[in-house]
């Protein structure tokens, strides 16, 4: 990236798209960086800014006058309130965010008030089993633990799974993300590493970044057990949100990830999105709602179908591998 005045840097930064990585326009504003992505409609975002600590996020207000400097160009600019700030302070057109979030007081209340009976029983069932979880080094031996959860399979839940096959240096790289103010948990089973967790903190919230293991160990419940080490981290550090990306995704409220947290006590919170027009261009999208994504634009009754012949789609083509 190159120097341009008041200390704002213009070029392109690489970011990851579904395990592919991908360069996009980029300005540098203090301490963060606005990327631009869209052919058609250019939308500029503050990047990760979900996982930026809030306190360095910049004013909306700055980002708008250096966009307007650059010659990016974008048609939007979009960003997000942080939880738990769910009335809007701003008077742009906006969207909410749905996230999934528990409000804690402490791990007794979440375990009896806020989760399902499957998962106190499931909680019981890892420990019996021999699941132990474990705050770890982010060292080599625990990027290798992340790699074998990695490989087991080439599909998870129906989809290409996009970190499969991935070399060392690109498994320890992607994981070190935030790795100064973040807790890396290990789910053991005789020693061996089937499962993990990553948190990172924020003043007021944790946000859990990633948490899987091997599915040859689903019945033994190690993502049950991660979870409720993960709110023992929180209310030991007085933390009062946990935050685990979106409740729902596009139209599809009944996935298992959706029902995964929901047993776990998370809640839906819907946060305001703003969405500023900079262009002619971006004006007229905004009034006709272009700025929504295309995937939440459909109906789930289509979206559902082709979900399913996706899945049986790539299972066929594991199955295949296989024989």
């Amino acid at each position: 990236m190159e120097e341009n005045g008041y200390g704002m840097l213009t070029k392109h930064y690489i970011i990851s798209i579904k395990g592919i990585q991908a360069k996009v326009p980029a300005i540098r504003v203090g301490e963060s960086i606005v990327i631009v992505k869209g052919k058609f409609l250019k939308i500029a975002r503050i990047f990760d800014e979900y996982w930026i600590e809030r306190r360095r996020l910049p004013k909306p207000e700055i980002v708008l006058n250096e966009l307007q400097k650059t010659d990016l160009k974008p048609d939007l600019f979009a960003f997000s309130q942080r939880v738990p700030d769910i009335e809007p302070h701003y008077s742009f057109q906006l969207v909410y965010d749905n996230l999934a979030v528990i409000q804690l007081k402490s791990y007794h209340h979440w375990l009896n008030n806020q989760t399902s009976a499957s998962v106190k029983r499931n909680i019981k069932a890892s420990e019996k089993r021999g699941i132990v979880v474990r705050v770890s080094q982010f060292d080599d031996t625990y990027v290798r633990g992340i790699m074998s959860i990695y490989n087991e399979t080439p599909v998870r839940q129906g989809r290409r799974f996009w970190h499969y096959g991935k070399n060392f240096t690109q498994v320890q790289e992607e994981n070190a993300t935030y790795s100064e103010r973040s807790t890396f948990l290990a789910a053991y089973y005789k020693d061996e590493m089937i499962g993990y967790a990553k948190i990172v903190w924020d003043e007021q919230t944790a946000a859990i970044m990633q948490i899987m293991s091997r599915m040859q160990f689903y019945n033994m419940r190690p993502n049950n057990a991660l979870l409720a080490e993960a709110v023992r981290q929180c209310t030991s550090r007085g933390i009062p949100y946990l935050l685990y990306e979106k409740f729902v995704y596009g139209n599809k409220t009944n996935s298992t990830l959706t029902e995964f947290k929901r047993s776990n006590g998370f809640v839906r919170m819907n946060i305001p999105r703003y969405y500023i027009p900079l262009t002619w261009k971006g004006a007229i999208a905004l009034s006709m709602g272009f700025h929504i994504e295309f995937k939440e634009r459909i109906p789930e009754w289509i979206m559902s179908p082709l979900r399913d012949f996706r899945t049986k789609w790539n299972e066929r083509k594991t199955l295949n591998k296989k024989l």
